[in-house]
């Protein structure tokens, strides 16, 4: 409890320089994360420092405080009222202490999110359970995160390069993090495990998946006129030390037409895995936490139910990941 609290009251000054789009809010979270770290047992020092090292696909931080609970608004307010929000302020500071206490610091996109932070994950723009009062049936719904619609399971964009920049890219996240604003009906995220999925690919399928023969369009969230779609990228990357990173997105990536009857057997063989693999569910509320492994782990979501549910989520980067920066504070890359 007294962790908790101390996370409360970090979080609070945090929103209250004006949240983590803020000049200097960066490194006060990092302060804040390292007296905060001190604190922690043998064993959840050990647990932290594995997923700064990546060894866990998700770990999830539970037992906060929720200072509104069971206060849930007849709609969800637009983004404009969100962006004032002391409580979305709040949580994402406390978002931006905890990524710092696994070793992540939080980072935006120049292309992606109008370069902000902080992400609204909710059914802003059509294709949830329930119809929204101004949702144009026939009008095309955006695949993002900005709908309802059912996201299949992907690691995020931007999908050129893992862990280092490549051709004026800068690298995938190497996590994200999320908690809830709203989830009044207890709408889970679902995080998959990559490893497994590995081990069941014989070795020759592995080796294919390394190779430049895969292709991806481009993601609906990026800013208009930024961004782009992808072609001749891999989709893992294997290091020295037997570890790894994914890029994956089951509704976005294809085999090249260019690739080999290999290469091609192996992308439907991964396919077949993932759509088969145990997923792990976790209902998120603005008590708990989520960061997940961008590196080693997809994650996915079924259609919206209630529009008001508010997931917060910010992008962070390992101290292994070397993109190219465009600002230090806050910290904006270039995609």
């Amino acid at each position: 409890m007294q962790q908790a609290l101390q996370l409360e009251n970090a979080s609070i000054e945090l929103a209250k320089m004006g949240g983590i789009q803020v000049v200097g809010v960066q490194l006060k979270a990092k302060q804040y994360a390292i007296e905060i770290f001190a604190t922690l047992n043998n064993q959840q020092a050990e647990i932290a420092k594995k997923f700064s090292n990546g060894d866990i696909p998700s770990l999830v931080f539970e037992g906060m405080i929720d200072r509104e609970k069971g206060k849930i608004p007849a709609s969800l307010p637009d983004i404009e009222e969100l962006q004032i929000d002391f409580h979305c302020h709040r949580l994402s500071s406390r978002s931006q202490i905890l990524l710092h206490l696994v070793g992540h610091r939080a980072f935006a996109y120049d292309i992606d999110n109008e370069g902000k932070l902080l992400r609204y994950v909710a059914n802003f723009k059509g294709g949830g359970h329930e119809i929204l009062s101004n949702e144009n049936l026939p009008d095309k719904i955006e695949l993002s995160s900005h709908s309802g619609l059912t996201l299949g399971p992907h690691t995020e964009a931007p999908y050129n390069c893992s862990l280092h920049s490549l051709d004026g890219h800068s690298p995938a996240p190497s996590a994200l993090i999320l908690t809830a604003r709203w989830n009044p009906k207890n709408e889970p995220t679902k995080v998959i495990p990559i490893s497994p999925i590995i081990k069941k690919i014989n070795p020759d399928e592995v080796l294919a998946l390394t190779s430049t023969a895969f292709n991806f369009t481009r993601s609906d969230s990026f800013t208009v006129g930024k961004g782009i779609a992808g072609n001749n990228i891999s989709i893992l990357d294997i290091y020295e030390n037997n570890s790894f990173s994914i890029r994956y997105n089951s509704y976005r990536f294809s085999a090249s037409k260019f690739a080999s009857t290999t290469e091609k057997l192996a992308f439907e063989k991964l396919n077949i895995e993932i759509a088969n693999a145990d997923i792990i569910e976790y209902s998120l509320q603005p008590s708990s936490a989520l960061i997940i492994n961008n590196d080693i782990a997809l994650h996915c979501r079924d259609i919206i139910k209630d529009n008001r549910r508010l997931l917060l989520r910010i992008f962070g980067y390992s101290n292994r990941a070397t993109p190219i920066i465009l600002n230090k504070d806050p910290l904006l890359v270039q995609g």
